[in-house]
C-alpha cells in the first residue's frame, strides 16, 4: 500500500515535479496545468507550494484550480497560512473557499455564504459613501464622476450624463451618449429604448444651448416627451414622465413623484444609483495575450450565473463559457486563435459588460 502511495506521490517524484515548475516559462502554462491536474489529488504540500509560488506562468485561476483537486492537503492549515502570506497570496475569496473545502462543505454552499456577507458589505459600503457624497454641502461633481466612471457600467455613464447637463456641459453629455452603443454592444430592442434615451438628453442639450428650462417646452417638444413616455417603459420614459407631470400637470399611474433632477435632490437617483452599482464586472489580463489569457469576474450577489462570449470584430461568436459564483476566474486557451482584436462580453440578469482582447502572436 505504501508502494503504491509512493508511486502515486506528485506522480513518483517529488524533487523532478518541484524542478519542472521552478523552470517552466509563461509558454509552458497550459501544458503545466495540465500535468498537473492529472497529477491530482495526489499533489504534496511541497509542490503545492511551490506551484502557488510560479505566480509568472501560472495566474490564481490555475493555482486555485489545482489546490482545489487536491483537497486532502487543504486539511493542513499551515498550507493554507502560506497561501495568505506568500509575496503574491492568493485573493482571500479564493482563501475562504479553499479552506472551506477542506471542511466537506460543498462548493455551492460555500459561495451562497459569500454572496450574502459580500452584499451585505458592498450594500453597507455604498450606502455609507453615496450619502458622505451626496448630501454633503458642496457635492464634488469630478469626485461623484470618477467614483460612477470607475465602476464601468451603463447605469453609472446615464449618471454621468445627468450630471454633465445639470452643469450645461452639453458637449461631453451628448458625446457620451453617442459612445454607448459600442461600450456596451446595444442591439434590438435595447437600441430602441437607447435611441428614446438619447431623443430625451439631445432635447435637454438644446433646452441647456438655447438657455430654456423645462418650462419654456413648445408644442412639439412637449409632444415629443408624450411620445417617450407612451413608447418607454425604461429610464427615457420614466424622466419624461416627471418632467410632465411635475410641470404641465399630466397624470400617469403608479409615477414617480419627484423630477429627478439631480444628484443630491434625487431620492429616485440616488436609489437607482445603489441599485445599480453592482452590476457585473470582468477583465481580461494578460492583455494583449499570446497563449492564454485569464477572464477575473465579479456578478451581483443576486446573480447564480452568468454567460462569457468572445466574439471576432466581425460579431462571429469564438468562445463561450458559463459562469457562476459571486467571482472567480475562467482560462482562454488562445493557442489556436488567429491574431487580432476581440470582444469579450458578460451577460448576467439582462445586464452586459463588454470588453477588449487583443491576441498577438
Amino acid at each position: 500500500m505504501k508502494a503504491l502511495y509512493e508511486s502515486l506521490k506528485d506522480g513518483g517524484n517529488t524533487e523532478a515535479m518541484i524542478t519542472e515548475i521552478e523552470t517552466s516559462s509563461p509558454e509552458d502554462m497550459l501544458e503545466l496545468r495540465a500535468e498537473l491536474l492529472d497529477k491530482s489529488p495526489h499533489l504534496s504540500e511541497e509542490v503545492l507550494k511551490t506551484a502557488s509560488d510560479k505566480t509568472d506562468v501560472l495566474p490564481d485561476a490555475v493555482i486555485f484550480e489545482i489546490l482545489s483537486a487536491n483537497p486532502d492537503e487543504l486539511k493542513n492549515e499551515e498550507l493554507l497560512k502560506y497561501l495568505e502570506d506568500k509575496e503574491n497570496p492568493l485573493p482571500q475569496y479564493m482563501i475562504d473557499i479553499l479552506r472551506a473545502l477542506a471542511g466537506n462543505t460543498t462548493y455551492k454552499t460555500i459561495l451562497q455564504s459569500q454572496m450574502a456577507y459580500y452584499n451585505g458589505k458592498k450594500t453597507e459600503a455604498a450606502y455609507t459613501l453615496l450619502r458622505n457624497m451626496l448630501n454633503d454641502s458642496i457635492t464634488n461633481k469630478d469626485e461623484v464622476r470618477n467614483w460612477l466612471d470607475n465602476l464601468q457600467s451603463i447605469a453609472m455613464d446615464y449618471q454621468i450624463v445627468d450630471s454633465y447637463l445639470q452643469e450645461s456641459n452639453t458637449t461631453d453629455a451628448l458625446a457620451l451618449i453617442d459612445m454607448m452603443p459600442q461600450l456596451y454592444n446595444i442591439t434590438g430592442e435595447d437600441m430602441d429604448e437607447y435611441n428614446r434615451y438619447k431623443s430625451l438628453k439631445q432635447l435637454q442639450a438644446q433646452l441647456k444651448n438655447e438657455d430654456r428650462n423645462i418650462f419654456l417646452l413648445t408644442a412639439d417638444e412637449k409632444s415629443q416627451l408624450e411620445d417617450i413616455v407612451a413608447n418607454s417603459n425604461g429610464r427615457a420614459g420614466m424622466q419624461a414622465r416627471n418632467i410632465l407631470e411635475f410641470v404641465y400637470g399630466n397624470e400617469y399611474c403608479d409615477c414617480p413623484s419627484m423630477l429627478e433632477e439631480g444628484f443630491k435632490r434625487s431620492n429616485i437617483s440616488t436609489m437607482e444609483l445603489v441599485n445599480k452599482a453592482f452590476e457585473p464586472e470582468i477583465e481580461a489580463r494578460p492583455n494583449p495575450a499570446k497563449n492564454w489569457t485569464t477572464f477575473t469576474y465579479k456578478l451581483p450577489a443576486t446573480a447564480d450565473e452568468a454567460l462569457l462570449q468572445v466574439t471576432c470584430a466581425k460579431g462571429q461568436l469564438i468562445h463561450s463559457v458559463q459562469l457562476a459564483g459571486v467571482q472567480g476566474q475562467t482560462i482562454w486557451d488562445t493557442r489556436s486563435i488567429e491574431p487580432g482584436v476581440y470582444f469579450y462580453t458578460l451577460k448576467c440578469e439582462g445586464i452586459s459588460k463588454t470588453g477588449k482582447i487583443v491576441i498577438a502572436k
